[in-house]
């Protein structure tokens, strides 16, 4: 039962609609499968290693306002480069007429990116604060606490999985100009996301 309410609670994460979604999208419908695959395991483990940090100790790093202003300020760069880059410079694979063969440097590219913009994210960290709360007042033997946060994981994975096999099949139905409209939309997006999280952490910073 412990492992099945973790898994529901890591499906649940599918109502998070967070930068890290249209750059999952993004690099799916733009290099493939395997490429949305690599930022669905480098957001995971950018989880796993929030839940590490929160759990031995550095809560209360993440709950002081100056260290969240200065992770607010550096996730707003990154995501205002990457929209501004999604708008004037959408790369599109698919423009070539030959097959395209992703390397393994373009792999550990898209684990990084997809580890940094979810890693960078304070509100990421609040999440799993709250998370970790919960099991540690549902689950005080140490085995079912683990087991609860390693189940969570394995349901946003799940989730993210999902997101990549729906983007896959609908690439099928898009062509290049539609290709560029959605990375320009995602763009606009993500500069929302960077506008939002600066004035959020200007607005909370004494």
């Amino acid at each position: 039962m412990t492992v099945f309410n973790g898994y529901l609670l890591g499906l649940g994460f599918v109502i998070f609609i967070g930068p890290v979604f249209f750059y999952l999208l993004k690099c799916t419908l733009d290099a493939g499968f395997l490429s949305g695959v690599a930022v669905a395991l480098g957001i995971v483990f950018a989880d796993f290693l929030c839940i590490l940090i929160c759990s031995f100790g550095a809560i209360p790093f993440f709950k002081n306002q100056q260290n969240q202003f200065l992770l607010g300020i550096f996730s707003g760069l990154i995501l205002l480069f990457l929209g501004l880059k999604f708008i004037f410079k959408p790369k599109l694979l698919q423009l070539s007429n030959l097959k395209i063969k992703v390397s393994k440097t373009n792999y550990i590219s898209y684990f990084a990116h997809g580890f940094l913009i979810n890693f960078i994210n304070p509100f990421v960290f609040v999440v799993w604060i709250g998370i970790i709360g919960i099991a540690e007042t549902k689950y005080s033997n140490s085995y079912n606490f683990f087991f609860f946060l390693g189940s969570v994981l394995v349901g946003v994975f799940s989730e993210e999985f999902l997101k990549v096999i729906l983007a896959n099949r609908i690439k099928a139905f898009l062509n290049p100009l539609h290709l560029i409209k959605i990375y320009r939309f995602f763009g606009i997006i993500l500069l929302i996301f960077s506008t939002w999280i600066f004035v959020y952490s200007f607005m909370h910073h004494q």
